[in-house]
């Protein structure tokens, strides 16, 4: 019997992260939800439906995935049986799905054959994975670097196009005694940083890197060689950035280099979107909904959306003035004694008195679950 395909072993680990993403919005969400969160799409909508189905670590999880590679997976996954589409109740309201019992039990070998609950541990918030990507790039292109110092090869390609990456690069090697300590004390800090990883993760971290006596490799070369699907080895890749970004934050003195990728420019990320930073600015000045709408010229419920944004995302940020504490309480009552988030279904459920703004309030403060 041939061994399988590429082509085959990745789509074999993609069904198994797509009906594992699916459970938690079944009934709740479209399909098309997922694949929004999958993405990384910064909108109120993605990010609230990820804090309220405790989906963290799909958030950002393939950010390359195209829309035609989307639907040919779920596709696959209506031909095989394994899920469907169901109309919930009510005029109007988007078509969503359910697994069906082979779903549910092909679901579970997936996350038992691809470990997805190990691999998915770093991962308890947005912020989580937001900053990998430029943490990665900025630390391959410092190996590199540093790597034809030591070489005294400086006529290399640099690994990484991003002029600001490039900038900060040589923010840190702009002096001579700055290049002697990198040029020292990086491979010693690297060792460190990478030796709890697991021996597969450190050894896709170092494959991947490109230095003076190195081309660093492809997902697919990886994959290649290791006959693993190449959005297995990037989750891989992924855990061994989030574990490693996380042991400079939280033991920064062992590692006085690399620790500087971790600092408050580190992550390159801001919390809220520029529109919302504006209404948050003006709101802790006092004004009301109405009064940010008038100033800045949009729209009262544009202002409400930048609100729900910020009770997600800045958890320094009392909304008392929008919502008692009693009322979060019941909402959130209402919504677990009902089995759903939607909006709709709890307004109708708690009658006029309660508004949009104060559901969506509640349910974004509130803890997510599990997603295994």
């Amino acid at each position: 019997m041939s061994s399988p395909t590429l082509a085959e072993l990745e789509h074999d680990f993609m069904q198994a992260v797509t009906l594992n993403g699916l459970r938690p919005l079944a009934g709740e969400r479209t399909i098309q939800a997922l694949y929004y969160i999958l993405r990384g799409r910064k909108t109120n909508q993605t990010l609230q439906d990820v804090h309220l189905f405790a989906l963290y670590p799909y958030y950002r999880m393939i950010p390359r995935l195209l829309k035609e590679d989307w639907e040919k997976i779920v596709d696959a996954l209506m031909q095989q049986g394994l899920i469907r589409l169901v109309s919930p109740p009510g005029e109007g309201r988007k078509p969503s799905y359910e697994l069906t019992e082979a779903g549910e039990t092909c679901a579970a070998a997936g996350r038992e054959r691809y470990q997805l609950g190990f691999w998915f541990q770093p991962f308890a918030g947005t912020e989580v994975a937001e900053p990998l990507d430029l943490f990665w790039r900025r630390l391959h292109l410092l190996v590199q670097t540093v790597s034809h110092l030591l070489a005294n090869d400086l006529s290399f390609q640099p690994v990484v196009q991003d002029k600001q990456v490039q900038q900060w690069v040589k923010q840190r090697l702009g002096r001579p005694e700055q290049r002697e300590r990198w040029q020292e004390h990086l491979a010693d800090e690297l060792y460190r940083l990478l030796e709890p990883l697991p021996a597969s993760v450190q050894e896709v971290v170092v494959a991947r890197f490109s230095g003076a006596a190195q081309s660093g490799q492809t997902l697919t070369q990886l994959a290649l060689d290791r006959r693993e699907a190449p959005s297995y080895i990037q989750l891989q890749f992924r855990y061994g950035l989030a574990r490693a970004l996380d042991a400079l934050r939280s033991e920064s003195g062992r590692f006085p280099l690399l620790a500087e990728l971790a600092g408050p420019s580190g992550s390159g990320e801001r919390r809220l979107s520029d529109s919302a930073e504006q209404t948050y600015a003006l709101l802790r000045q006092g004004f009301s909904v109405a009064e940010i709408a008038q100033r800045r010229r949009i729209k009262p419920s544009t202002v409400e959306d930048h609100l729900a944004e910020i009770a997600l995302r800045c958890p320094e940020w009392d909304c008392s003035r929008f919502l008692s504490p009693a009322l979060a309480e019941r909402i959130v009552q209402a919504s677990e004694q009902l089995g759903t988030n939607r909006l709709r279904v709890v307004k109708d459920h708690l009658g006029p008195d309660v508004s949009y703004l104060q559901i969506r309030l509640a349910l974004a403060r509130r803890k997510g679950g599990t997603t295994t």
